[in-house]
């Protein structure tokens, strides 16, 4: 069946399509450590496969009048060596693809813009192309079972064929807790933290809590560090990206998630992790109940369905979705993400070793992913600083939980962003020491007037 002529975004590409050609896109990368170096002959013909089975991922993006669409590209995909920073934007022109395979030693790399797919469904072509890799490298006797669905369902817009508006209902906002700190344009930092997910789960388990909830516990402790006094009565709020394919019976390879969230307030006294942790997880449990993701489902994607905002030429849409993003993102403190434990094609699971993600970050951002027991924690941040990101790993130590980093920096970039953070943390602490000066100041001064009326 030869592939549609045109293809609809889904309601939230829609949102990261207003991104398009600008320094703000995201892009989610899914990387898989194989066992040997890759072979560059054999990852081409895999992608060939893979390609042939998920057209819909070939796209560019196209401007119509009222609404962006995407349009299958001219030319085949090329596997290529790595050349391009982490998560490098894929927008540039109507000639962009919107994803991209390289590879580097012995690492498999695919990057999808947010306008096409989330992380689940980037996720399935990953799993596809490493499968076909196998097969091609090594002979590996992989099955051929189609991921199911017709085309028609792997590009569905799933957010529309399931919206109700009458069940659309928002929540209310705590104050929340922005990280402060120097923030990149571009040159974002990427960490990925490898741990063993046998001693994380035990550690969860020892805490009576899932790996989820656990590491959420571990990340808001990690921001707690870093609170003033003064604001520790604001809530350390994350969004949690949910998928809801299984919710719904879909099967699309389009963006299809809700948001849970989980909101903490360290108030005075600091809780231990186990504490934090039974707080996440009873969040987590009623956030993921099916009538609140539908509820917030719907929430999501009202303001795409308003009839004045359809109607609408683009440049308006683009605008009013832009604030709209932008607006969402300051309600946060951070987000996490799990893609769970990755499972791929039997035959093909002893040539890799490990698979991690990561995304464009907003602000700062978490995607944790198990394999084997390789678990991951991907880390992308636009600060300057990586104080949270040091914070988690020296919770994680204390715990008796170590492993190894991998940066997408130089020794020189890493020189470099320490003096900077350094810089930063000086000024804090100074602007700190003049701020509390402040404050005692008037006292002082009330003092005098008082013995000299």
């Amino acid at each position: 069946m030869a592939a549609p002529a045109w293809y609809r975004l889904d309601n939230v590409g829609k949102f990261y399509a207003s991104q398009a050609g600008s320094g703000n896109q995201t892009v989610f990368r899914l990387a898989a450590t194989m066992r040997d170096e890759v072979d560059a002959e054999a990852l081409q013909r895999a992608l060939d496969v893979a390609i042939a089975r998920f057209p819909g991922f070939n796209v560019c993006l196209r401007s119509g009048l009222f609404w962006h669409y995407l349009e299958p590209a001219k030319t085949a995909p090329r596997a290529e060596s790595e050349a391009l920073p982490v998560c490098f934007g894929l927008h540039t022109g109507p000639k962009s693809v919107l994803f991209r395979v390289t590879y580097y030693e012995r690492r498999i790399n695919v990057e999808v813009s947010h306008m096409i797919s989330d992380g689940r469904g980037s996720l399935e072509f990953l799993k596809t192309l490493l499968a076909a890799y196998a097969r091609e490298r090594y002979g590996a006797p992989v099955s051929e079972i189609a991921y199911p669905g017709t085309e028609a369902a792997k590009t569905e817009d799933s957010f529309s064929a399931n919206y109700d508006r009458a069940a659309a209902g928002g929540a209310t906002q705590p104050k929340v807790f922005r990280l402060p700190g120097w923030k990149r344009d571009d040159d974002f930092t990427y960490l990925e933290l490898h741990y063993s997910a046998a001693e994380v789960h035990a550690r969860a388990k020892a805490a009576d809590a899932t790996v989820t909830s656990w590491l959420i516990a571990a990340v808001i402790a990690a921001i707690r560090r870093e609170m003033p006094a003064a604001e520790r009565d604001r809530a350390i709020h994350m969004d949690v990206p949910v998928d809801l394919r299984s919710l719904f019976g879909s099967t699309t390879l389009r963006n299809f998630f809700g948001l849970a969230f989980v909101s903490y307030t360290p108030g005075d006294a600091d809780e231990s992790l186990a504490q934090i942790a039974a707080r996440v997880q009873r969040q987590l449990t009623d956030g993921t109940e099916p009538e609140a993701l539908k509820r917030r489902m719907m929430q999501m994607i009202k303001l795409e369905k308003n009839p004045l905002l359809r109607l609408a030429p683009l440049f308006l849409k683009d605008f009013v979705l832009d604030i709209a993003a932008w607006k969402t993102a300051r309600e946060v403190t951070c987000t996490v993400s799990s893609l769970g434990r990755v499972a791929v094609d039997e035959a093909a699971a002893p040539y890799v070793e490990g698979i991690s993600a990561l995304t464009s970050p907003a602000g700062l951002n978490f995607i944790v992913s198990t394999f084997g027991d390789d678990l991951c924690i991907g880390i992308s941040s636009r600060f300057v600083s990586l104080r949270v990101a040091r914070n988690l790993v020296r919770l994680l130590a204390d715990d008796g939980i170590t492993g190894f980093a991998n940066v997408s920096r130089e020794a020189a970039e890493i020189d470099r962003d320490l003096k900077e953070a350094q810089l930063e943390d000086r000024l804090l602490a100074a602007g700190a020491a003049w701020q509390q000066q402040k404050t005692r100041a008037p006292q002082r001064e009330q003092g005098r007037v008082g013995r000299n009326p």
